[in-house]
């Protein structure tokens, strides 16, 4: 699945529109999808509020960041960094189910 993500990543960011997002943003969300899928094959339980749980944790996180370093929320920026930061959680996330898939 996180192949099939830098796969599209990579065939739409080098397309002749301009995309926004690059391959390591598609990769996160195919990640999320991936350790969702994990989480229901092995535990029988959808994670789906667990996985908001998080994108929402690291969300008031990177706006407290943002209020205090600069002083102000700017949307464009927050959602950036936000989405960027999201990749490690969900790295982390991943390869842990992956490792428990194993054992």
């Amino acid at each position: 699945m996180p192949v099939i993500g830098l796969i599209i990543g990579g065939v739409l960011h080098k397309t002749h529109i301009k995309w926004r997002m690059t391959p390591i943003d598609w990769l996160t969300l195919s990640l999320l999808i991936a350790s969702d899928i994990l989480i229901l094959v092995r535990y029988h339980y959808q994670a789906i509020s667990l996985l908001i749980m998080i994108l929402a944790f690291v969300a008031i996180c990177v706006a407290i960041g943002l209020a205090w370093r600069r002083g102000e929320i700017l949307y464009h920026t927050f959602f950036k960094l936000w989405w960027r930061l999201l990749f490690i959680p969900s790295v982390i996330a991943y390869l842990v189910l992956i490792v428990l898939q194993w054992c």
